[in-house]
Formats: C-alpha cells, sequence, structure tokens
C-alpha cells in the first residue's frame, strides 16, 4: 500500500563538458564567521553543486562542482571578504559526482 520505507533510485545525470570537482581545505579564521555560508552563497548562483563542512581542527573542508572559471571566481571572492582570514589553500581534483544537483552545507 505505502512504500514509506522504499528508497527513491537516483538517477545519473548529464553534466556540461568541462564541469570538474576540486576539494578545498581552508586554514585560517574559517569557522564561526559564516565561511560555510559564504562558499554556499557564491556557489550557488553559479551553478556549482557541492558542500562545504568545519573540521574539528578548525579549518573547513569544501567540494566544489562546476567548469574552472566558477570554481576559480568562489575561491577569489572568499579571499577578499574582509572578515575572513585564510591563511593556507590546498586543492586537489577529485571525481564528478554524476547524482549530486545542489550546494549544500555539511553540520
Amino acid at each position: 500500500m505505502f512504500n514509506l520505507f522504499k528508497k527513491k533510485e537516483k538517477t545519473k545525470k548529464e553534466l556540461p563538458p568541462g564541469t570538474i570537482r576540486k576539494e578545498f581545505h581552508f586554514e585560517g579564521t574559517v569557522q564561526n564567521i559564516g565561511f560555510r555560508f559564504e562558499v554556499q552563497s557564491h556557489s550557488k548562483p553559479l551553478g556549482i553543486t557541492g558542500y562545504a563542512k568545519n573540521n574539528e581542527d578548525g579549518s573547513v573542508t569544501a567540494q566544489l562542482q562546476g567548469n574552472l572559471e566558477n570554481i576559480n571566481k568562489v575561491i577569489l571572492d572568499l579571499q577578499n571578504i574582509d572578515r575572513i582570514q585564510i591563511d593556507f589553500i590546498s586543492e586537489k581534483d577529485i571525481p564528478l559526482d554524476y547524482y549530486e544537483n545542489d550546494f549544500s552545507i555539511i553540520y
């Protein structure tokens, strides 16, 4: 009758040509100042999907998926916000997520 516990099947979506995914690790004054929300608010209008999450050591990890130009714009914009002090950024290329369709903040 009801399928309350039936899992929704995820559908693999077609990604635009040139789509990449990068993981960034931010160190500095990046917690308790709305940093994850800034990552999200700069990413979503550009069609970037992914997530941002706090780490126990005071750093933030973010995965951004979109085209390189827009990803670079988000990172540059974050570095130009006065209340944010980014002392170090590491980045690495990671595999695409064909099932992701939004940008989220992980708590």
